[in-house]
């Protein structure tokens, strides 16, 4: 069987915790994972939005013509804001949606990127409770994960989400019995 493949994008001021624990829960889940940055200085590290600093295996422009199961974008400001200035993170996205793969976003990401772009379409959608006034209203849920499969979108609210966020990613990718023993595994 072929390896589920992740790609998740950072970018300077992104939420560390979202970077970090999507990066970490879709390993244990036997996904294989490429980190891309998409820093204006053109290097690999970034700064996240507390001070840690991050290192991506690429630059997004090294792996943007590889396909991916998934495309994960952690939230956090001004890491979403860079997101949705990136002319290749959307149009990324718009050929991940076209070809019917999955897209997943959390905290500032699902306004700031997607609705922003209007990458939602009907998709059931939650994030950041700062931003959900930037979510389509009859869309918008309040559950800390909205998993909406038609449209192959996960979204999230926020940092003390991340880890049932990455564990929906896992689910889908990888099935409910695999993010199952990684949640037992990680105690969550």
């Amino acid at each position: 069987m072929m390896s589920k493949r992740a790609l998740v994008i950072i970018a300077p001021g992104c939420e560390e915790i979202e970077a970090v624990t999507s990066i970490d829960t879709l390993v244990r889940g036997n996904i294989k994972v490429t980190v891309a940055s998409i820093n204006p200085n053109k290097q690999r590290e970034i700064v996240a939005s507390r001070g840690v600093h991050l290192v991506a295996d690429h630059l997004l422009e090294e792996v943007a013509h590889e396909m991916f199961d998934v495309i994960v974008l952690p939230g956090g400001l001004p890491g979403a804001e860079y997101l949705r200035d990136n002319p290749m993170v959307i149009e990324l996205l718009k050929k991940q949606h076209a070809n019917e793969l999955w897209r997943a976003a959390i905290c500032a990401s699902p306004a700031l990127v997607l609705a922003h772009h209007d990458l939602i379409g009907d998709a059931l959608v939650t994030g950041y409770p700062g931003t959900q006034s930037q979510l389509p209203t009859k869309q918008l849920r309040q559950d800390r994960v909205v998993v909406d499969k038609p449209n192959k979108l996960i979204t999230s609210q926020g940092p003390a989400t991340s880890i049932d966020f990455a564990l929906a990613i896992v689910a889908e990718l990888q099935g409910k019995e695999i993010a199952a023993q990684v949640r037992k595994g990680m105690l969550a």
